[in-house]
């Protein structure tokens, strides 16, 4: 007879906290988006754009960010809003021009900190190409 050993169940606590993680950061997205559109916004600037990947093989996903500061009640803040691609060229093309531009933030009135971009506050309608 073999003994129960638990460290067998290791694999499969290591997937079910990655799902628990991948809700919890859906769901505060889509919570964090449905508000904003009711929050109060303020002048920003894109200091720095980058891409990345994760995962690998058939399953690789890249994603381009842009790096932004906007200031409250004199306070200096900064966010980071990302843009999914299909490949590395498309999330390069995703925030090419974005240095140094003017962006609309939408901050929380209760956690400054808290902040994010709508495509719909921006000037023509588009963040990132």
């Amino acid at each position: 007879m073999r003994h129960f050993n638990i460290w067998d169940l290791l694999p499969l606590w290591q997937e079910v906290l990655l799902i628990v993680v991948a809700v919890g950061t859906g769901t505060w997205t889509w919570f964090k988006f449905r508000h904003a559109h009711s929050w109060p916004s303020a002048q920003g600037t894109v200091l720095s754009v980058s891409t990345g990947s994760s995962g690998g093989g058939h399953f690789e996903r890249w994603v381009a960010q842009l790096t932004y500061t906007y200031v409250v009640d004199g306070q200096y803040y900064s966010g980071v809003h990302t843009i999914r691609a299909r490949s590395e060229r498309r999330a390069e093309e995703r925030i090419e021009g974005w240095k140094g531009r003017v962006v609309v933030v939408r901050y929380s009135p209760t956690k400054h900190e808290v902040s994010t971009l709508l495509r719909s506050d921006q000037p023509g309608g588009q963040l990132g190409n």
